[in-house]
C-alpha cells in the first residue's frame, strides 16, 4: 500500500490529507489531478541536448563520421545516451 496525498504535498503529514491506496490508486489520483508532466526533448529541464543536437548526433552516427563513444564525447554525454538515440529508445519524437 501507498500513503497518498490530497493536497499533493510530498511532506505533508496531516492525517486528514493523506489517504492509502495501491499504486494503481496513486497513478489514477494524478491523471485526475492533471499531475502528469510529459515534457519530451529539450521541453525536459533535465535534457543537455536539444533537439538539433540530436538531428546532429543522427546524422553523424547515420554517415558513420565518428564513433558513438567519439559523438558522445563531443556532444558532453555519455555513450549509452547516444545509443539511445541511434536505436531511437529516447528522442522518438525528432
Amino acid at each position: 500500500m501507498y500513503v497518498c496525498h490530497r493536497c499533493d504535498v510530498p511532506s505533508c503529514v496531516n492525517p486528514a490529507h493523506l489517504f492509502l491506496g495501491t499504486h494503481a490508486d496513486n497513478m489514477a489520483d494524478m491523471l485526475a489531478k492533471g499531475r502528469r508532466a510529459n515534457f519530451k526533448g529539450e521541453q525536459n529541464g533535465g535534457s543537455r541536448l536539444t533537439d538539433d543536437a540530436v538531428r546532429e548526433i543522427r546524422a553523424l552516427l547515420a554517415a558513420g563520421v565518428l564513433s558513438q563513444r567519439r559523438v558522445a564525447e563531443r556532444f558532453g554525454v555519455t555513450q549509452g545516451v547516444v545509443s539511445r538515440i541511434n536505436t531511437g529508445k529516447s528522442w522518438r519524437h525528432i
